[in-house]
């Protein structure tokens, strides 16, 4: 044990307290007042120590490390700026020489055991730092006056001595990350431009909606404290910007891939679907990844109707690769089950599955939708075209072009309902199918646990239901289409593309 008083003098024991020896460093100035001692987590009978001596008006930094249990001492200081005295020192449990240091006006970190130092201060305001607590993979910092601050996800500093060693460019190894459904009332978003107000269960919280150049969006709270982003996290180095296209793929443990996100983001806002681009600039680069499969299918014309989303990516291991040009670099992490979750892997691995048939069959109606009114767009401009064309009337080409536009828009009216246009619409107009199997999704995957019996049959009707009128789809296509592009075709005019 070491022990330090307000005096100056530092003691150890190596009896359990039960006879002390001074050890106080023979350089130490009077009237120094002892702020921490830190024993090493790693190294016996190495320990850190902070002095301050402001209270005499001296605001020198005063940093002391031993490695025979305080026989002699090394000052550490060197580089901390003279008026920056020092209160806490810690040592990372889970990397030998990371030192973190509470000054007082901040932190400050050294990579080499207190050879070099540099400031760590990213957007902790000037304020006095009293403890620090390295907590699992996160730095809990105690100040003076303004709370309690969470630097997350240490591992990416840890990496930096470790692993990058000057390399011009680095994919870092991601944090290993609880797997976790999104938050209740999560998707309920505000805009970008103003403030917000959060549809919450017991509490108000106002935000706003800050938008970055790749279309990422993310919710800034003003009358509280942010939380952890929910997602992956994922960080790399490039020492300039990428000439041409960036990637960034996520895939499974076999190699199987997820997604691949680009830097080529659209100019116009419109074009841009989903969370797909990436920063590929000089210097760090952050993409939060939000553990989800992509989205299936998109339906045209529509504001409405987004595309389904993906499922929730099951527990186990997943590797990020980064190519820029020639290069190319891959890490592996983990996504870790929540501790409080009951549901086995097969449990969440059933959840997966039925997700994944969902959004499938979603697809399928909407890629069905997405046809026919491309295949109405061209009967209406082939019907306008050839109104006066008497060939056309006198083989009932025409009407046979009626024909099969009403039998698409009975089939696309079983299939979605063409009339919601805003959330307050489904209070008037039936949902269809491609509503109803949509509203299955949530239900399935609301919570950690395998899917009830319930979710199961009521996908296997409303699945048998759209099967029904894709197939009806496909028969109209076989039939009717091709009896009436054959008719065009002895006119001489262009058939209508399916």
């Amino acid at each position: 044990l070491m022990a330090g008083s307000d005096d100056g003098r530092v003691h150890v024991t190596t009896d359990d307290g039960g006879g002390w020896t001074e050890v106080t460093p023979p350089d130490l100035p009077k009237f120094a007042q002892i702020t921490m001692i830190e024993e090493s987590p790693h190294t016996a009978g190495t320990a850190y120590m902070t002095v301050a001596r402001h209270k005499m008006g001296d605001y020198g930094a005063y940093v002391y490390k031993t490695t025979d249990l305080g026989r002699s001492w090394t000052r550490i200081d060197a580089g901390i700026p003279e008026n920056d005295f020092c209160r806490v020192i810690r040592e990372d449990p889970a990397r030998e020489g990371l030192l973190y240091l509470g000054t007082e006006l901040g932190i400050r970190v050294s990579f080499d055991d207190g050879a070099n130092w540099q400031s760590m201060q990213c957007n902790l305001p000037v304020t006095p730092v009293y403890d620090f607590v390295v907590k699992d993979d996160d730095l809990v910092v105690a100040t003076h006056g303004r709370s309690f601050w969470i630097l997350d996800d240490l591992t990416q500093v840890r990496q930096v001595a470790d692993d990058l060693q000057g390399a011009d460019k680095y994919l870092f190894r991601p944090h290993d990350t609880v797997r976790t459904p999104p938050d209740l009332f999560g998707s309920f978003w505000g805009s970008p431009g103003g403030k917000n107000y959060h549809v919450t269960i017991g509490q108000n919280a106002t935000y706003y909606v800050d938008e970055d150049d790749t279309g990422y969006a993310r919710k800034r709270v003003i009358d509280g404290g942010d939380d952890v982003e929910r997602g992956v996290r994922i960080t790399y180095l490039l020492d300039e910007d990428a000439t041409g296209t960036a990637t960034l793929t996520i895939s499974d443990a076999d190699g199987n891939e997820i997604e691949t996100f680009t830097s080529d983001v659209p100019v116009d806002k419109k074009d841009r679907v989903g969370r797909r681009y990436i920063r590929a600039e000089q210097g760090m680069n952050v993409f939060q990844w939000n553990m989800n499969y992509p989205s299936g299918v998109n339906m045209v014309d529509t504001e409405y109707h987004g595309p389904p989303e993906g499922p929730l990516a099951k527990p186990g291991t997943y590797r990020v690769t980064l190519t820029v040009g020639d290069w190319s670099m891959t890490q592996a992490f983990d996504l870790v089950k929540d501790p409080r979750v009951t549901a086995t892997d097969e449990d969440l691995a059933e959840q997966f599955d039925l997700m994944m048939q969902i959004q499938s069959e979603l697809s399928e109606v909407a890629t069905a939708v997405n046809r026919i009114r491309g295949i109405r767009k061209q009967l209406v401009d082939w019907k306008q075209r050839l109104a006066g064309d008497e060939r056309a009337a006198g083989v009932e080409t025409l009407h046979a072009a009626t024909a099969l536009d009403e039998a698409l828009t009975a089939i696309e009216h079983q299939l979605v309902q063409v009339e919601l246009t805003s959330e307050g619409d489904s209070l008037n107009y039936r949902e269809m199918l491609f509503e109803k199997l949509g509203a299955l999704a949530p239900v399935v995957s609301s919570a950690d646990a395998r899917p009830t019996v319930q979710s199961h049959r009521v996908y296997e009707k409303l699945a048998g239901q759209i099967d029904e009128q894709l197939a009806a789809f496909r028969s109209v296509v076989d039939g009717d289409l091709a009896a009436l592009n054959r008719r065009l075709a002895d006119l001489d005019v262009a058939i209508i593309g399916a």
